[in-house]
């Protein structure tokens, strides 16, 4: 008997616990300016994987910087989290006379962080300078050459033109330099009128820079930057805040070797050793220098943290291991037994509008990523009420703090949002949010997806 008074109780509160969870995302779905976007919602218990809310899961929707999630974990998995790109750099030839009668030639090996903002540490110019002075060499008749290196080449087909000259859309390449990123230095006047050009850091051998930048009373920044890789002209558009001594607005540099070179040779002239850039033959090579990048679970938190598309291009390319990317992920996937017939992804970092994930395939993965307990990736995961990534979602719903940690997705039209919730039972949940075409406020969004975890965090399950 007591038996089945228990039961009865379990079912009911189950009943009410569904009900409650269906007036929650129905709320979300009647947010104003969601009436004719496209949603997919997936949640379930990261303890047995039973479904607790789902909405259009398998519908295929544009996930931008969510698909990070893959690259990011499939290359802890592949590789382990000690795991290190390992450049090497040479000299050819032999010194006689404290002349180098051969070239300095780094071999291009991927590390995405060499001279990167977020590893300081991480540098290749003084080091290889320090390097060349400690074996004597005062003269270099040869040159400086980079092995392999390849401009454009990796750029994804789906990117749009509009992207690939911005920050955001520097690309990886087999030889990686200061993010692959350069910065303009501009000074605004009054509205309405051109702004100065004051300089381009670190210099781009052989590109003009046209600006067109004019000056606004906007407060924010809204510059374009146009021209591919093989272009020798990049052609600076648009606004940005009226009367500013300085300003700066960060493109992608399309050809990093070129411009470490260029450094190297600048920071050898002020130690007064001359580069004279005559042909010479090969001869014996020898090693100069050996550099380790950062661990790639370091590699992998800054990925995740500051979403970072250089980053997680370059752990699709070490995922795929020359194969296709699409295909090599339809394998790893059904390893996990996790349908991937669904997606298309024309890129490891989310930046191609053509990529499309269903929401239940990202909650899938993550359910075994929670199974598996791997610190490593859940470190790098922003942390709602620590990171600032997660503010438009969180700050009205101070539950979420500590509780909440997702990685963002974010594009014009598109906010998606993937990751983990610990209920206030302790349950842990893995969630996916994908909105497409919204045409409400971006923050009226985030605040509507915040409420809806709001929601799974308060209620009985």
């Amino acid at each position: 008997m007591k038996k089945g008074i228990l039961g009865i109780f379990f079912c009911w509160w189950g009943m009410l616990a569904y009900g409650q969870y269906q007036e929650a995302l129905q709320q979300l779905l009647e947010t104003e300016g969601l009436k004719n976007a496209a949603i997919g919602v997936s949640v379930k218990k990261v303890a047995n994987g039973q479904p607790v809310v789902t909405y259009q899961d398998q519908m295929a929707l544009i996930p931008a910087s969510v698909t990070k999630i893959i690259p990011t974990w499939f290359a802890l998995q592949e590789k382990g989290k000690n795991f290190q790109f390992h450049t090497l750099i040479h000299y050819t030839g032999e010194i006689k006379d404290s002349i180098l009668v051969g070239n300095i030639t780094l071999l291009a090996a991927g590390d995405p962080a060499l001279d990167s903002r977020y590893f300081p540490l991480h540098t290749l110019v003084t080091p290889l300078v320090t390097a060349i002075e400690k074996v004597g060499i005062k003269c270099i008749q040869g040159d400086i050459l980079v092995e392999g290196a390849e401009v454009g080449t990796h750029i994804p087909g789906s990117w749009a033109w509009e992207d690939i000259s911005n920050y955001y859309g520097a690309s990886y390449l087999p030889f990686n330099y200061r993010d692959n990123t350069f910065t303009l230095l501009l000074q605004s006047g009054q509205p309405g009128t051109e702004t100065k050009l004051l300089s381009v850091t670190p210099a781009l051998p052989g590109v003009k820079v046209k600006n067109e930048v004019k000056a606004t009373t906007n407060k924010k920044d809204d510059v374009w930057i146009f021209g591919g890789p093989y272009s020798r002209v990049l052609c600076v558009k648009g606004t940005i805040p009226a009367g500013r001594k300085s300003f700066k607005v960060k493109g992608a540099m399309h050809d990093p070797a070129a411009c470490f070179i260029q450094e190297v040779k600048e920071a050898l002239k002020q130690k007064n050793i001359e580069v004279k850039g005559q042909k010479c033959t090969i001869g014996k090579s020898t090693l100069l220098l050996q550099l380790y990048s950062p661990r790639l679970e370091e590699i992998v938190f800054h990925t995740n943290k500051s979403s970072i598309n250089l980053f997680a291009e370059a752990l699709g390319h070490l995922v795929a291991n020359g194969d296709n990317w699409t295909d090599r992920l339809s394998v790893l996937f059904s390893q996990l037994h996790i349908d991937a017939s669904g997606i298309t992804l024309k890129d490891a970092s989310g930046l191609s509008v053509f990529d499309a994930v269903p929401a239940c395939l990202f909650t899938d993965l993550l359910v075994n990523i929670g199974q598996q307990k791997e610190n490593a990736f859940i470190r790098s995961l922003p942390v709602a009420g620590i990171d600032g990534g997660l503010a438009g979602y969180c700050s009205a719903w101070p539950l979420l703090k500590n509780n909440l940690k997702a990685k963002t997705g974010s594009m014009s039209g598109v906010r998606c949002l993937a990751g983990f919730l610990v209920d206030s039972t302790g349950e842990q949940l893995a969630f996916t949010v994908m909105v497409n075409h919204y045409k409400c406020t971006t923050s009226q969004l985030q605040k509507a997806i915040g409420r809806f975890l709001n929601h799974l965090y308060t209620l009985p399950n």
